[in-house]
């Protein structure tokens, strides 16, 4: 497994962010990982189009297709209580192990950017 440094740029209502990682590029399943420094683990399939972030209290589970309706799950853990959020992803441009995709999520726009550099 290739290790690997990306730059993920996420890009909210908000704020804007943007953050260097070490990462793991698994190439059996077209997938990198990473850990936040907030100790979050996300995985980014890069085939799938499936972002998932996961930590001691919360897990996310986005399935991005085109100019497709899909929903968003997050589990909050210490309520067992899941949600699912109405999701849709505007455009989803994909070059090799580079992903940026632009999504609307409960109306709200975000851009999510991930690049190795």
């Amino acid at each position: 497994m290739p290790k690997i440094t990306i730059k993920v740029t996420l890009i909210t209502p908000e704020l804007t962010d943007e953050k260097t990682y070490n990462a793991i590029y698994h190439p059996e399943e077209n997938s990198i990982i990473y850990k936040e420094e907030d100790k979050t683990t996300t995985k980014v399939s890069l085939n799938e189009k499936r972002l998932r972030r996961e930590n001691e209290e919360l897990l996310m589970e986005y399935l991005f297709a085109e100019e497709k309706n899909t929903k968003g799950i997050v589990t909050v853990k210490s309520l067992n209580k899941t949600l699912e959020l109405n999701l849709k992803a505007k455009k989803i441009n994909q070059v090799d192990k580079n992903i940026e995709i632009n999504y609307v999520l409960e109306n709200d726009e975000y851009k999510y950017k991930l690049e190795v550099i």
